[in-house]
């Protein structure tokens, strides 16, 4: 009876610790949801191969409509690629009034975004310690896509990204996704096959101690949510 009764309060312990463990594990992701943001600024602290492979990794994580992980990683080290990559369209490299008037009519909170990310579109991509481009195949091209279905794709992809994304956070790590406007130059530097389709370049690092950090908007979710109908 004694050791019956011991038995018993040893599963009772094992359940309390283990259901606080698994509280503990989903605050560390709570965390890090909540950690994620956008950086353009970097310090010059090199990144860890460890850290990188870790968060391609849980990038191959995601769920992909057909299962096959068409995904693939390009890391982009030497500078003149990457200067290559900053002449396939024009870059602003500092606020003017005719970027200002551009985003006069925004919201407040995007126009802040908007005015300190164009003007560093250039430096970012040179100066990160890391540059990620991430290429897909698409199961329609977009040129040809008529119908959500043909984007199933282009969406499994950004699932990829967002899990490289808050990887990368978990390690202090942070980066931008850049969607270039012109895909057909990119692929021609980086010898792209042509089946397959660049979803974003991804400068990433450690922030510098200055780095510019924009508010994000404030969102109700009982304004965003319905039941069974608008």
């Amino acid at each position: 009876m004694v050791n019956l009764v011991r038995y018993m309060t040893l599963c009772i312990v094992c359940r309390i610790l283990y259901s606080k463990k698994e509280g503990e594990r989903i605050m560390e992701f709570t965390e890090v949801i909540n950690k994620r943001r956008t950086i353009r600024d970097f310090s010059d602290k090199k990144v860890s191969d460890e850290v990188i492979f870790s968060s391609l990794q849980s990038g191959l994580k995601a769920p992909s409509y057909n299962h096959l992980k068409q995904w693939d990683f390009i890391l982009v080290k030497k500078q003149n690629v990457r200067y290559a990559l900053t002449q396939t369209e024009q870059m602003v490299e500092e606020v003017t009034d005719e970027l200002k008037q551009t985003f006069d009519n925004y919201d407040s909170l995007s126009k802040e975004m908007y005015l300190d990310a164009i003007p560093k579109q250039k430096r970012m991509l040179l100066e990160a310690p890391e540059v990620l481009v991430v290429v897909y195949k698409p199961k329609t091209t977009i040129i040809e896509s008529k119908k959500i279905y043909d984007l199933n794709g282009l969406a499994s992809v950004w699932c990829c990204i967002e899990n490289i994304l808050l990887t990368l956070a978990y390690n202090n790590v942070f980066g931008v996704a850049f969607i270039p406007k012109n895909t057909m130059a990119v692929k021609k530097i980086l010898n792209i096959p042509n089946k397959l389709e660049v979803a974003a370049i991804i400068p990433f690092g450690y922030k510098s101690e200055n780095a510019k950090i924009v508010p994000q908007k404030e969102v109700d979710i009982e304004t965003k949510l319905h039941i069974n109908k608008w």
